[in-house]
């Protein structure tokens, strides 16, 4: 019974010890990742502004994230400003934000893209304030690791120290009475020359910003391009007084390839690039230190896709036709389109889809053709391959000779259309030329009334002006008359010229009328 109890005990510890070892070996291969500030140490005056790079070291792990507090020694230093310029994340959780009272930094961020690589975070600005050492490091850190669980992945971090000496600026010397070509040395005192410019000279301003390049050939980052010359320009800050530039293979790249002098211009070479994706990698330098890091995608691809095959695939009676599947592999840029031509058409624009699930000939005489595909990949090189095709489904072109006629042919919806259309217009300008003939008829009537009725009135008139003058000359051939007889032949005078007057007016306004 004791030797059983023994075996069980012991079984429970070696389990035990197991699991132990275990989760160490879990946590030796889970943590890994570190932080750390370039440059890690540095001596500066004070008054001057330096920069502090934080960058994190996956050591292996795919990360994707990154949460820090830093702290620094605010009697030492103040922090100017914090630039996200050249970071590898684009999303961030916790805009970079800094207490120079409290002496912290806090900044939280990540990328969809996870990487592997050391690479840059923030890039920090401080001023040196005080005199002394001091101290920048991480006080909280969190890595998360792209594994779909957000597994903290931080091991440890490195801190930064900081020298800073007192503000001491070279004591002016008088200029000579007389210049000389070539600086020399003051025999009896041993000073260096007096237009020599001192060690101590105190750094003002921030470091330079990333560098802002514009090209001809490679006007577009996302733009896959078939050739591997060009170039690149951009302007150099008046401050800057060193270059960095090298052509990589990552957009975490920290160029090493200094230029001297600064150029403002690079060309590109057949030796330089080749297909894929590359970046131009620039940084400037100024007075006060290394500036962002620029890295400027360039997409290449100058080699046209695979050859490839058209297979041509019968339909499934011999009245079909032909399907046509075809598919170009081009492992750089990938294929953008097709144009197919088959017989005298014109090409036919077809997508890779459409290409893979099979291009359905139509309307094709019986006969062989031969039937050509172009693959273009995104940078615009191109492949062709061509096949011939057997057609048999029997199809005919329509011909344009009229279809038989037939007495009810002529029936159609669209020719009694225009026969009622021909017969309104008919009765319509038959009934004008009616009307036209009856207010001729009526005018004609009209115009033989009126003038009867002129030729009475006018003898009428006559006859009433001949008796009324007649009674007019009986009553003057008195000797003498009256007042009343005197008054009553001049109203009848009167009377008798307005009368002829009217009648005048009228007929003459009916002739008028009837012109």
């Amino acid at each position: 019974m004791q030797g059983h109890s023994y075996h069980v005990a012991l079984r429970s510890y070696l389990m035990l010890a197991f699991f132990v070892i275990s989760i160490f070996s879990f946590s030796a291969e889970v943590f890994a990742a570190e932080t750390l500030i370039t440059p890690a140490t540095g001596t500066y005056t004070k008054g001057q502004t330096f920069t502090a790079t934080v960058r994190v070291d996956p050591q292996g792990k795919s990360i994707n994230a990154v949460q820090a507090t830093l702290t620094f020694d605010s009697s030492k230093f103040s922090v100017v400003s914090i630039s996200k310029t050249g970071s590898i994340f684009s999303l961030w959780t916790t805009e970079p934000t800094f207490s120079n009272t409290q002496g912290t930094i806090d900044f939280g961020g990540g990328t969809t893209k996870p990487f592997l690589t050391q690479s840059t975070l923030v890039v920090i600005t401080f001023r040196a304030t005080g005199e002394g050492d001091g101290d920048v490091a991480f006080k909280t850190a969190l890595v998360t690791a792209a594994d779909g669980l957000g597994t903290d992945v931080y091991s440890g971090s490195q801190k930064a120290t900081y020298t800073v000496s007192a503000d001491t600026a070279p004591t002016p010397k008088p200029k000579p009475d007389t210049p000389t070509d070539q600086p020399t040395q003051d025999l009896n005192t041993g000073d260096q020359p007096k237009d020599k410019p001192s060690d101590a000279t105190i750094a003002f301003g921030d470091p330079p910003r990333a560098p802002e390049v514009k090209s001809k050939i490679f006007a577009d980052a996302e733009v896959w391009y078939a050739t591997t010359t060009g170039s690149f320009t951009w302007d150099l800050p008046f401050d800057v007084n060193g270059l960095f530039l090298e052509i990589a293979t990552t957009s975490n790249n920290i160029p090493t390839k200094k230029v001297t002098p600064p150029v403002g211009e690079v060309q590109l070479t057949p030796d330089m690039l080749h297909d894929g994706v590359q970046y131009l990698s620039m940084q400037f330098s100024n007075q006060v230190g290394l500036g962002a890091i620029l890295n400027r995608k360039i997409k290449v691809d100058i080699t046209p896709p695979s050859p490839f095959t058209i297979n041509v695939r019968a339909g499934n009676s011999t009245s079909s036709f032909p399907t046509l599947h075809f598919e170009a592999n081009d492992p750089t840029s990938g294929i953008d389109h097709y144009e197919l031509t088959l017989a005298s058409r014109e090409a036919v624009t077809v997508t890779p889809d459409e290409a893979r699930l099979g291009y359905l000939i139509t309307n094709l005489e019986d006969g062989t053709y031969t039937v050509k595909v172009k693959a273009f990949d995104k940078a615009g090189n191109v492949t062709e391959s061509s096949t011939p095709i057997l057609i048999t489904a029997g199809w005919t072109k329509p011909t344009d000779l009229a279809k038989g006629s037939s007495f009810w042919s002529i029936f159609s919806l669209s020719n009694l259309f225009l026969v009622l259309l021909f017969i309104l217009l008919g009765v319509l300008i038959g009934y004008i030329v009616y009307l036209r003939k009856q207010f001729g008829r009526k005018e004609s009537r009209l115009r033989k009334e009126s003038k009867e009725i002129q030729d009475q009135m006018e003898k009428i008139f006559s006859a009433l002006r001949d008796e009324i003058y007649d009674q007019i000359n009986a009553i003057t051939k008195k000797p003498r008359l009256s007042r009343q007889e005197k008054e009553a032949v001049e109203n009848l005078s009167s009377a008798l010229e307005v009368s002829e007057t009217l009648i005048e007016k009228e007929i003459i306004d009916v002739q008028k009328i009837l012109r």
